[in-house]
């Protein structure tokens, strides 16, 4: 590539942004210094857009650079905190999938909640889920018939896991599954720790349709454990995917 092409390039903000992220990506670690050189724009741009790509919690600034994003150590608050507009998008899409009269499961995650926040009144729901925080925003709903699952409480996820949460919902069943992740790529849906992997397999194994939904910002995201492939979900609800993403129904958020 020229210096020309380059500068062309670069110059687009999401470009650079999306060039620091693949780099992160394959390294593990990258220089402020080496990435003046290699995008051709001074450190003050650099410095923003580190900024900007730890603020939406796609990496970790450090001195001198930025690491890969530690995904399964970001609290739940702040993970909230991040594309909190994007998210109540996504679950404003999403809901319109619920169907009156069904029983429907909340993983728990910062986009599900937002959906359940949004679920629409009357419809004669039945709700599942082992997400504290959706609980809290459901049980003043005496419209919403809501059955709550326990287990070992994790601070980290505000969620329940562990045996007997896997136990309380072998016998159960749901129209409808809204699925959250830790990250995704072209191969499927992950989640950062064991538990939370396998309570998601059980949610999917009780489903009758699973709708995963995340933003765009998954896709840069990286976690241990793979917990399905797309084959087993209906369809992704999010406000981006990358050039050439196939292998899912998807729907976009405005």
């Amino acid at each position: 590539m020229s210096d020309t092409e380059a500068g062309l390039r670069y110059s687009s903000a999401p470009h650079r942004r999306e060039a620091i992220l693949r780099r992160v990506a394959l390294d593990g670690y990258v220089a402020a210094t080496d990435l003046v050189d290699e995008l051709g724009v001074s450190s003050n741009t650099v410095r923003r857009d580190l900024r900007r790509l730890a603020g939406d919690g796609l990496i970790r600034a450090v001195r001198g650079g930025a690491t890969a994003a530690e995904t399964g150590d970001v609290p739940f608050a702040d993970r909230s905190a991040q594309a909190g507009e994007a998210k109540r998008a996504i679950a404003a899409v999403a809901v319109r999938h619920v169907e009156p009269g069904t029983a429907v499961a909340l993983d728990a995650g910062t986009t599900t909640l937002e959906i359940a926040r949004l679920l629409p009144a009357d419809a004669g729901l039945t709700v599942i889920t082992h997400s504290l925080p959706a609980i809290a925003a459901l049980a003043p709903r005496a419209d919403v018939t809501l059955i709550g699952i326990g287990g070992q409480y994790g601070r980290g996820t505000r969620s329940f896991g562990g045996p007997e949460t896997l136990a309380a919902l072998e016998h159960l069943s749901v129209r409808t599954l809204f699925l959250a992740a830790t990250a995704l790529d072209a191969s499927g849906v992950y989640g950062a720790t064991p538990y939370e992997a396998e309570t998601k397999r059980r949610l999917v194994s009780i489903a009758r349709r699973t709708i995963v939904v995340g933003d765009a910002r998954k896709f840069a995201l990286s976690a241990p454990i793979r917990v399905c492939g797309w084959d087993a979900v209906d369809r992704l609800v999010t406000d981006a995917v990358p050039a050439g993403f196939t292998g899912v129904r998807l729907e976009l958020a405005p």
